[in-house]
């Protein structure tokens, strides 16, 4: 695989490294300290919408790192999710969290996730895909095994699960890209990577 130019993730998720590192791509991961609130909260002022919000707050990750780092071609990536036509942030305690799951049991949600690529301080890539995702109508005590089982998951996703883990559970029909739910449009990304930079596996 090509050395040049540098990549960077703009990212500390374990999911999104896990996918980069698997498929045998060289970078490292610098995770972007953004105030995402402050920018989903002006965005949402404006009138945006969810997925114009995702992408935004890809680009911030990114060009937080880009920056610091301008010779390095910098990655970023996040993920919103959108219930009952509402953009739902990740919950604040495990308290908000159950109760997030409980509206969520028996109906769909959408998961959008955006990429960005910045090179040299240049937007020079945005992809933003889709998942939606329809939970089982499980009762409380189907619930509260789950909390126990995935606790971390309930304060760090934003749906409250990891898809990859014990969240699994939660889901009846899930239909869109697994690295879309995971968190990154990675296909997309990819092709970019492969096509304008000439960078192979």
């Amino acid at each position: 695989m090509s050395k040049h130019p540098k990549i960077i993730l703009a990212s500390g998720s374990q999911a999104r490294q896990s996918m980069l590192s698997d498929i045998g791509l060289e970078f490292t991961s610098m995770p972007a300290d953004i105030d995402e609130e402050a920018i989903i909260d002006r965005l949402v002022k404006e009138g945006r919408d969810i997925p114009l919000i995702t992408e935004q707050l890809a680009q911030a990750k990114a060009k937080h790192i880009s920056d610091a780092n301008p010779n390095a071609l910098v990655i970023g990536s996040d993920q919103t999710m959108e219930f009952n036509d509402q953009l739902i942030t990740k919950a604040k305690s495990v308290d908000e969290a159950r109760e997030k799951l409980k509206a969520m049991r028996g109906k769909s949600h959408r998961l959008y996730s955006s990429v960005c690529v910045i090179d040299n301080g240049n937007t020079v890539f945005f992809h933003t895909d889709s998942a939606r995702l329809t939970m089982h109508n499980f009762d409380d005590d189907f619930l509260d095994a789950y909390i126990k089982k995935d606790p971390e998951a309930l304060t760090i996703c934003v749906g409250s699960y990891r898809i990859e883990g014990a969240g699994l559970w939660l889901f009846d029909r899930i239909g869109g890209q697994h690295n879309t739910i995971l968190g990154m449009p990675l296909l997309p990304l990819l092709s970019f990577l492969r096509k304008t930079y000439k960078i192979l596996p």
